[in-house]
Order: structure tokens, then sequence, then C-alpha cells
């Protein structure tokens, strides 16, 4: 695991009465409106709510019986989940402005942990993109260059993240969702194994591709959030069998010999900013770790997860009243264009595909390698004044996340600068289905490699002047 995150030293600060979460809730609330200006991360920000919650855990800190790492701890949540007393209104202005009566079970999950809930993050139109804006919500923009998109879906809890509003940001990732926003914003983004955070109700049309997952700035706070969240429940089948989060953490083997795999004709995807990233990280990290190229169809992947997650998307759309249709953003009509005439034989086809290759990236992450390493994102986000283009089919430019929605495994984007300075890009670490412990303890490695060779520049740049 990497240094100890920012959840478990806010907590012992806690302890100590060095601090108290109601100061810290107050200072959040406070800021917030300042840090979002010109941002747009946050549909619905709820002080009295989230005030309550701190004082019922500065109460807890009190009498010596908070309930863990994350009591106290401000987080944000995507409006595609739900919390009790809040809509979740997914972005659309056909949705209902009325109230969830219950949690969804992660977020009912961190309650019980006592985490302090600050608000609902922005996303677009019912998530069918990696861009985050909507007619109900406009854009978002990203907090390292406000002429740039933050990405999506899952844009606000990773803009939020940036911003240092909440802790963590909890998004959903049916195809990078959680992965494309922390690379863009030099975040931490974390999928675990499907199943591990239950999804209820679970979401059937969407053919097995979404994950519930948190947006960090460490990847020991992801790690943590996730591990809170995780757990079997009877109400989502894909959770009940599972080795608890926990051991599979404790079980991650050590990174300074892990196997590591590049898929073959990845920098061909690459813009040159990226690319340039890309080749200055790979001679710095696992340097006492043999790097494999490895076959694997990411550009077939992306295609089929496509073609699902249109279908996923069409599902919602059909879901809306006819009355009410005329509200959809028309770019959500033309993504699914192509899969509304869909044959019975063709999509028996993209499941057989999907099979296949998820068996052979399962064999070859057990048998040869550990976990894939690849960019995030191939690109720097998009302009948000150029952005029309950019939307019309996000999936041509996001070829790397959708493999591990497509297979079930894990995938960490970890942020990596080429100077203290630069404009981040994500590395993103995938591992078999189940393998949590291995992408966790690889991106750990990457974010203190990150994290020495800033500090290291730093001391020159000082020393020089």
């Amino acid at each position: 695991m990497s240094i100890e995150g920012e959840a478990a030293r806010l907590h012992e600060r806690y302890k100590r009465g060095e601090i108290s979460p109601v100061e810290v809730t107050r200072s959040q609330l406070d800021a917030l409106p300042g840090l979002d200006e010109g941002i747009n991360a946050f549909v619905l920000v709820d002080e009295a709510v989230a005030l309550k919650m701190a004082r019922a855990s500065e109460e807890r800190y009190r009498k010596g019986e908070a309930l863990g790492p994350l009591d106290g701890i401000p987080i944000t949540v995507k409006d595609t989940l739900n919390v009790a007393g809040w809509p979740t209104r997914r972005g659309s202005r056909t949705t209902s402005e009325a109230a969830a009566s219950d949690d969804a079970v992660s977020m009912a999950r961190l309650r019980s942990a006592g985490a302090v809930f600050l608000g609902k993050t922005t996303t677009p139109e019912f998530a069918w993109k990696g861009l985050t804006e909507s007619p109900l919500n406009g854009v978002t923009t990203n907090p390292l260059d406000r002429a740039l998109h933050a990405g999506g879906s899952s844009g606000g809890a990773a803009a939020a993240t940036a911003l240092g509003l909440g802790l963590a940001g909890i998004g959903s990732d049916a195809a990078g969702s959680v992965r494309i926003p922390a690379a863009f914003c030099g975040v931490v983004g974390y999928k675990p194994t499907f199943g591990t955070i239950p999804l209820v109700p679970y979401p059937s049309a969407f053919w097995q591709l979404p994950h519930v997952g948190p947006i960090t700035r460490t990847v020991a706070d992801a790690a943590l959030v996730a591990t809170v969240m995780s757990g079997a429940t009877g109400s989502d089948p894909s959770s009940l069998g599972q080795v608890p989060l926990r051991e599979r953490m404790a079980d991650s083997r050590d990174p300074s010999g892990i196997r590591i795999g590049v898929p073959a004709g990845v920098a061909g995807h690459l813009a040159p900013e990226v690319r340039e990233a890309w080749e200055d990280a790979l001679p710095v990290l696992f340097p006492n770790s043999p790097v494999v190229t490895v076959d694997v169809p990411i550009e077939e992947s992306r295609d089929i997860v496509a073609a699902l997650y249109r279908l996923g998307c069409a599902y919602a759309v059909a879901q809306v009243p006819k009355d009410r249709r005329a509200d959809i953003h028309a770019d959500i009509l033309d993504f699914i264009e192509p899969v509304m005439g869909l044959r019975a034989d063709e999509l028996l086809t993209l499941q057989r595909r999907r099979g296949e290759i998820a068996s052979r990236t399962s064999a070859l992450l057990t048998d040869k390698i550990d976990v894939f390493l690849t960019p995030t994102m191939p690109g720097l986000p998009p302009r948000v004044d150029a952005a029309a283009a950019a939307a019309s089919d996000w999936f041509a430019w996001c070829p790397f996340t959708p493999l591990f929605n497509l297979s079930h495994g894990p995938a960490v984007s970890v942020p990596w600068r080429t100077s203290p300075g630069a404009f981040p890009i994500g590395l993103q670490v995938g591992a078999a289905s189940g393998r949590d412990g291995a992408a966790i303890a690889a991106a750990a490695m990457i974010e203190a490699a990150g994290a020495r060779r800033s500090a290291v520049r730093s001391r020159t740049a000082i020393d020089v002047s």
C-alpha cells in the first residue's frame, strides 16, 4: 500500500482532539461556493444534513466511540446514486425532483461508517458519455484548467476531489466513468472488481458493465473507501460469494517483483503530450520488474463495450415517457441510433466475443503477468469550446478503459507528471477479476515513484536557485 492516506491522518487528528468533524465540515462548506465557481462540480449542497452528520461524528469522537477511519470524513456523491432525502436527477430534465426514500447500498455503508455527505455532483444526462455536460446542469470544467473539460461521466466527483472538496467522490464506471475524469483532473480513480461494491437496484439493462468506485487524492484512500462500501448483499447476486475486499488487499504481493504487461500498439493511440509522459514514466516505474508486451484486442473490446453501453442508454431513454422525450438531449438519441436495429444474432455475437476476450484477458493476467499498464487516456482533456466533436463519439478517444468493464477486473488510474508543474496524465493499472490487491499495490508503487521524483526535482530546483 502507498503512504498513509488523508482519511487515516484526519481520523487520528480527530481522535487526538486537534480538530473536529464540525470544524472540517464547516470549512468545506464555507470554501465550496468560491472553489466551485466556474467549475460546476455540484448539483446539490445540503449544509443542514452535512453539519448534522458532522455533529453526530464529533460527539462519537468525544465519547471515544468513533465508528472507524471514515467517521467524520467528508465525501461527495455522483447524482446517479440514491441518497435518502435527496433527489436523484441523473443530469436529466425528465427525472423526478422527489427525494429518494432509501440510500443505495454503497451510500448506506458510508453512512453507517460515519462519513459526512457534503452533496451530490454533476453527471451528463443518464451518465451517457465521457464528458460532463447536460441540459439540466450545464458543463463541468476542469480545476486544473477551466478551459478544459473535467471528463465524465463522474466529472463532478473528480472535479470536487481535485478542488479539495470531499476526501472522496463516489462515482460509477461502466466504460471508464471513474477513471476518465480522474485522469483528466489529476486524481486517483478506482474501479474495483465487478460486484465488489453492490449495485442496488441492479442495472440489468447495462450488461454487467457498471461498477461503483471512489475518486480520491491518494491510492490508500481509494482502497479504504472502496473497502467500506464493499461486501455481499442478496439484492445484488454478483456480490455474493466474493472474497472480501479487505482480504484481497491484504493478499497483495510485493510490488517490487510484480509482472507488468503493456498491450501491443499502445503508443500508436497516443497524442504527443501523452506519449511523452508515457515514455517518461516507463523507465522510472517498476525498475526490478519485467515488462512484457502482450497481445490484447484493445479496439475490439472498446467496440463491444460501446455497443452494449449504447443498448443500456437506449433502455434509459425508453423509460422516459413519450411526452417527455423532447426534453432529452438530442445527442443521446444520436448516440443510441447505431444499435436501435441490432439483430438477435448480432447481440449474441457480441456476447460471445465478450466472453472470449474476458477469458483470454484473465488467462494472461494469471499465467503470464500480474497487471496491465496503459495510459488511462490517449490524449489530454478536450477544450470546452471545441467539445461537440469530442462528445459525439466519445468511445473513439477512449480505447483503454473499457477492457476492464468487459472483463470485470479491477482498474486504477493514478496521476503522473513529467515535472511538478506539468499537466498530469493518468496511468491505468488493471488486473484479473478478484485481484484488486495486485492492482492497488502497483498503483501505490506508481504514486510513490511520482512523489519521490517530484520531491527530488523540487529540491534540485531550490538548490539551483
